[in-house]
């Protein structure tokens, strides 16, 4: 069953948590690399000033590239924390950044892993942190996730189903209940912590995945070497 109280503070996930320092207790995440180095001027909570960037109308371009032309821009208006939209490869009809169909990837309309790095290193040089707004609630229909039998939620039928209580029928519901399905999303979290040098995360649709998810992505977060996320 999902979980909707207590957790509306996550709709930002910790953004910027106290870090564990590399210590004996404190493993390296297994599988990436970290890219660059972790950032060190993130701001103190109540000190944010957050801009949240919606890559296709932000500039002309409609990509990183773009948005990385302004950065000045930002810096002038008092900006210490850029908020994207999700980036991540999406699918379906509507074609909205919130329906992923691939969390591992840059949707090839923004650019690519390496235009991502990039333009991390120059925020980054502009004492700007960066989050990416994450999608764990649900996924488009044609995600590689569908053929893995209890990764999304089903009805009485056995069919995959939309969020319910929502019109969001263009993406499927993802399955909580799972552990392989947390430990596979906790996955794609910090490959961009580690391989993009991100500095957290938006999570959209908080309310709708349980709390205990939420509570162990950021356990498993915290344990990042060097980092405040």
């Amino acid at each position: 069953m999902k979980s909707y109280g207590y957790i509306l503070f996550l709709t930002i996930l910790t953004i910027f948590m106290n870090g564990c320092k590399k210590q004996p207790d404190c493993p390296e995440p297994m599988g990436y690399q970290q890219y660059g180095e972790p950032f060190s001027n993130v701001p103190a909570t109540e000190d944010i000033v957050i801009y949240e960037v919606n890559l296709r109308a932000f500039s002309q371009e409609g990509n990183l590239a773009g948005v990385q032309q302004k950065l000045d821009h930002l810096v002038s208006l008092g900006v210490n924390v850029i908020w994207l939209m999700p980036i991540q490869t999406n699918g379906g009809p509507l074609n909205s950044p919130y329906c992923i169909s691939n969390f591992y990837e840059v949707d090839e309309e923004y650019g690519t892993l390496e235009d991502l790095r990039t333009f991390v290193a120059e925020a980054h040089s502009r004492n700007m942190a960066i989050i990416l707004d994450w999608v764990a609630n649900h996924t488009s229909w044609d995600h590689p996730w569908i053929d893995s039998t209890g990764w999304h939620t089903t009805d009485a039928q056995g069919n995959i189903i939309h969020p319910s209580g929502t019109n969001w029928t263009d993406v499927a519901d993802l399955n909580f209940d799972n552990t392989a399905l947390q430990e596979q999303m906790i996955d794609a979290m910090r490959y961009w912590v580690l391989e993009a040098n991100v500095d957290g995360y938006r999570c959209d649709a908080a309310d709708y995945v349980p709390f205990d998810f939420w509570q162990k992505a950021i356990d498993s977060l915290r344990i990042i070497p060097n980092r405040e996320i």
